[in-house]
């Protein structure tokens, strides 16, 4: 038998989907460079390095500590979203 009409057919099926699937991978490949950089906030707190080092931990202290709050929110949300999610579904 003969599969090639098949696999022709299959493969222009399948061909928008992995052509945008691999578009997807070569952006998100792009922009891990740039994340990898990080946020160098030393030119940010400038100002403040002015006051002196105790200052600039304190500052630093108090970003950390609020990153890790919001950090800690966010995953509250998610998880609340998730009892949702699992309270509307009964058969869960």
């Amino acid at each position: 038998m003969n599969w090639n009409p098949f696999k022709n057919l299959i493969d222009n099926i399948f061909s928008v989907p992995i052509a945008i699937l691999d578009l997807v991978k070569g952006k998100l490949t792009g922009a891990s460079g740039l994340v990898a950089q990080g946020i160098d906030i030393s030119s940010w707190l400038a100002p403040i390095s002015i006051l002196g080092p105790e200052w600039v931990r304190v500052v630093n202290a108090i970003l950390s500590g609020s990153s890790l709050v919001f950090l800690f929110w966010i995953g509250k949300k998610v998880y609340n979203l998730y009892l949702d999610f699992k309270q509307g579904v009964k058969w869960w």
